[in-house]
């Protein structure tokens, strides 16, 4: 567990790394020159990567509250623990890009404050 989450926490960071680096880029080729600018080209992809983990969450609800979904799950010949695994996995699928996009957006908004207090 204790592994698996510092993976999370190596991925989310390396990948919130080469975003900022990729941003960072543009903006250098776009003519950036202050702080403000840097540090909202940071801000905005990681706004989005957070807006993006909780709509996956909302659309996993979505999906789980709807009636004729819940009942097309329960005409099939599944048993009830099967049926009970499978919600389990959509909703840790769910959840998982959820805490994945959330971390990386994180990650990324923290490096747009960094920007804008030290640069």
């Amino acid at each position: 567990m204790k592994k698996s989450f510092l993976r999370l926490l190596g991925t989310t960071l390396l990948l919130a790394l080469m975003i900022g680096m990729l941003v960072s880029g543009v903006g250098w080729l776009l003519g950036w020159r202050t702080s403000v600018q840097f540090s909202n080209g940071l801000f905005i992809p990681g706004g989005i990567l957070v807006v993006l983990g909780i709509l996956s969450v909302m659309g996993g609800y979505g999906m789980r509250s709807d009636f004729h979904v819940v009942y097309s799950q329960s005409a099939g010949d599944m048993s009830n623990a099967e049926r009970a695994q499978r919600w389990a996995a959509d909703m840790t699928q769910g959840y998982s890009a959820f805490i994945f996009l959330f971390l990386t957006g994180g990650f990324l908004v923290g490096l747009a404050v960094l920007a804008g207090i030290l640069l």
